[in-house]
């Protein structure tokens, strides 16, 4: 461990097994958090993260939980909530993107990404907020520059994304005056097995250019960003997406 930040405190990170989420479960643990990695398919990527977080003398469990689920999504925090005895952060990071163009959208594309994307954190922040301490909480939600941006064929995950930090916005007024601050990252291209399932190398590269750092975003960026959210340093930051883009715009 490498820092004191988040020392005592416990995190739960949804999708922590494989990109971003296990980048993000690696860097909260660094800072000092106990931290439960939630997975829904990816066991073994899971409890690898959760080892490599052990080995390195913190303390971390895998757990199944499809967040899609409303029972399994609240079931998760509770089981973080009784095997380390509290909860301080949520990372709400399980999300699917799922690409197609306005005519071939159904409802199954449409139900899939706004179960996992929207009410897998509704419901997980809903039983999170009712196990924070009375010194309040953390919870960040990983959005996308789509919500905001213009992609064309990414319109129902575009809408996911958009209704994800309307969220945050909303949950921050209202969970405020518990002491619990809600705020939202938006990544970029991030060089993962997401992105690398929707854009070939020419598409990177073209993204890449879109970007005045010239090149794409790695897990760590991201990771970094969460974990100035969850500390006490972002104490006085609440209602807010930061766009973590590299400064790339659509």
């Amino acid at each position: 461990m490498n820092s004191e930040k988040l020392t005592g405190k416990v995190a739960v990170v949804t999708g922590g097994a494989r990109g971003i989420g296990a980048a993000i479960a690696a860097r909260l643990a660094a800072d000092g958090a106990a931290v439960v990695v939630n997975y829904a398919k990816s066991a073994k990527e899971a409890e690898a993260v959760a080892d490599g977080i052990r080995k390195a003398g913190g303390r971390a469990s895998a757990r199944k939980a499809d967040m899609s689920d409303p029972a399994q999504a609240k079931a998760l925090i509770e089981a973080a909530f009784k095997e380390f005895g509290r909860l301080d952060i949520l990372v709400n990071n399980a999300g699917r993107a799922d690409f197609a163009p306005l005519e071939a959208v159904d409802g199954a594309h449409v139900k899939a990404q706004f179960d996992l994307n929207v009410n897998g954190p509704i419901f997980a922040t809903q039983a999170a907020a009712a196990r924070f301490s009375k010194e309040g909480g953390r919870v960040i939600n990983v959005s996308s520059v789509v919500a905001t941006g213009a992609f064309a064929g990414a319109s129902v995950y575009s809408a996911s994304k958009a209704a994800l930090e309307g969220l945050t916005r909303a949950w921050a007024a209202e969970l405020g005056p518990k002491g619990v601050t809600v705020n939202a990252v938006a990544p970029g291209p991030v060089e993962t097995d997401m992105l690398n399932s929707v854009m070939n190398k020419e598409m990177k590269e073209a993204r890449a250019a879109l970007t005045p750092l010239g090149r794409l975003g790695v897990p760590a960026d991201i990771a970094d960003a969460v974990a100035f959210l969850a500390s006490n340093d972002s104490r006085w930051v609440t209602g807010q997406t930061i766009q973590t883009a590299g400064g790339m715009r659509s």
